[in-house]
């Protein structure tokens, strides 16, 4: 008995007769490349998102980077300190929990701000009514303590504060905050919308200092910087080379 069986991988038993199969295997079907999952760019804000990046992979393509893309977070702790003034302002230790930052646009030298996602802690701007905020006691804490400790957890910002007034609601806010809803924030809990402090003095003739906040329906208002009951979202820069 011939049996003679080509590209076959079924075994024939027959006859006498010499049986020839042509079975034709199937050609490897190369595997696709893998197709973006950057969604299309919104007509309402012209922001595009969400690309998520590690910190290193961030670092490594920022050339690709658009405004709404993220920023996956380490966890960091902030030891506790004192900053001083005639009323003294005292930070605990702060164990602040990992967490996304949205790229909301890029400052005059063509660096990247970021905005972290969630509110992060409760607490006054100052306490002594400073009006200028970089000198204000949270100014200065999360332009030292607080960045110490994002650089020292890997993340590679080079100043730390709060997002301005006219950043978020001026005439010519960034892009990522033309879409109102992106003004809205939560803290880790997200049972509900948060007020957070902006950088923006409201009045610069008043006796008290009054700093302006992002409200929970995303609108503008203003309050009190002794008061201890509002948000801190930090706003951060990396740069863009």
């Amino acid at each position: 008995m011939n049996i003679n069986i080509k590209n076959c991988e079924v075994n024939i038993i027959t006859g006498t007769d010499t049986l020839e199969i042509n079975g034709g295997t199937q050609p490897a079907v190369a595997e696709a490349p893998a197709e973006s999952t950057r969604p299309a760019e919104s007509k309402e804000s012209g922001c595009i998102s969400e690309m998520t990046y590690s910190v290193s992979a961030f670092m490594a393509n920022r050339d690709k980077v658009r405004i709404g893309d993220r920023v996956k977070l380490p966890s960091f702790t902030v030891p506790a300190v004192k900053m001083d003034g005639d009323e003294v302002m005292e930070f605990d230790e702060k164990n602040i929990r990992a967490d996304d930052a949205i790229v909301i646009g890029k400052d005059e030298n063509g660096n990247f701000i970021l905005i972290f996602d969630h509110c992060l802690f409760e607490s006054a701007i100052d306490l002594n009514d400073e009006k200028r905020f970089e000198m204000t006691q949270l100014g200065q804490y999360l332009q030292s303590e607080f960045l110490r400790a994002m650089n020292g957890a890997g993340i590679p910002a080079e100043s730390c504060g709060l997002i301005s007034k006219d950043e978020m609601f001026g005439d010519n806010p960034l892009e990522y905050f033309k879409t109102g809803r992106n003004r809205i924030a939560f803290d880790f809990d997200e049972d509900c919308s948060r007020y957070y402090w902006l950088s923006t003095l409201y009045d610069e003739e008043a006796s008290a200092a009054l700093f302006c906040i992002a409200a929970s329906n995303g609108n503008s208002d203003y309050y009190s910087a002794s008061y201890a009951y509002y948000y801190v979202r930090p706003r951060f820069v990396i740069s863009a080379i």
